[in-house]
């Protein structure tokens, strides 16, 4: 919205051009409610084209310099290096245009392969102490106190408010998490994105001033609304919920 405003300052105008990933689609559309007019949407161009653009702004750039009024003596700085070194024109403008490069590549790399982004993908989503399983036994060990695996330090399942329907991914609940509640990564265990929340194990002992640190904390758009998971399997609040009520009331 401000890129917006200042493209369009003073009466002018100009193309205001917004970069959104896969998981930022939704909020689109409160920048169309806000804005009041539809956004166009615009695919990102592929290697093959940037490499043919460029290619084609470096023709574009030979020609124009061909009536430079330096030319003249670069010519015969050229021909003098020619005819001292017995060296072809064509690699002598080919040095010249990689020393305007100064070592950066001129071409893009192809894109990865799918399978590899497709590992990479699940590489972020793999992330915590044990892969998320879909059996009975880890659905409950989501809701049962434990232990970090390597700290030893009593864990309890807290669900907070993003899943994957809001495509949340374990980095961004973690960064979110630490950042704002001023946790450290080893204060994590086992993370498990479910599809309109998420149950994340944190230590047991986590005080009021974190939950009032995170009340305002967003993923995707959306609070997360940390709170102690309630869906202990007996049926009864689990033992996270009822210190944090107790804790509460002091």
């Amino acid at each position: 919205m401000h890129r917006i405003g200042r493209t369009g300052r003073a009466g002018r105008k100009g193309d205001a051009l917004l970069f959104v990933t896969p998981r930022e689609r939704h909020l689109l559309r409160a920048i169309e409610k806000a804005t009041r007019q539809p956004l166009a949407e615009i695919g990102l161009p592929s290697v093959e084209d940037v490499n043919a653009h460029r290619v084609e702004k470096f023709g574009e750039s030979i020609t124009e310099n061909l009536a430079n009024d330096h030319l003249q003596l670069f010519r015969r700085l050229i021909e003098d290096y020619v005819g001292a070194n017995d060296v072809p024109l064509v690699d002598v403008a080919a040095a010249l245009a990689l020393q305007s490069r100064d070592g950066a590549s001129f071409l893009l790399k192809p894109d990865p392969p799918e399978r590899e982004r497709n590992a990479r993908d699940r590489r972020d989503r793999d992330f915590g102490d044990r892969p998320d399983r879909g059996d009975r036994r880890g659905r409950d060990r989501d809701r049962e106190p434990s232990t970090h695996r390597k700290t030893g330090r009593p864990m309890m399942p807290y669900r907070i408010a993003v899943g994957k329907r809001q495509h949340a991914t374990p980095s961004q609940i973690v960064g979110a998490i630490a950042n704002e509640g001023g946790l450290r990564r080893s204060d994590f265990g086992h993370i498990s994105i479910r599809p309109d929340h998420s149950i994340v194990e944190l230590p047991d002992d986590l005080g009021r001033d974190v939950f009032d640190a995170l009340a305002r904390t967003r993923i995707s758009g959306q609070l997360i609304n940390l709170e102690p998971d309630p869906g202990a399997p007996s049926g009864r609040p689990s033992a996270g919920k009822q210190r944090f009520r107790a804790g509460r009331k002091r």
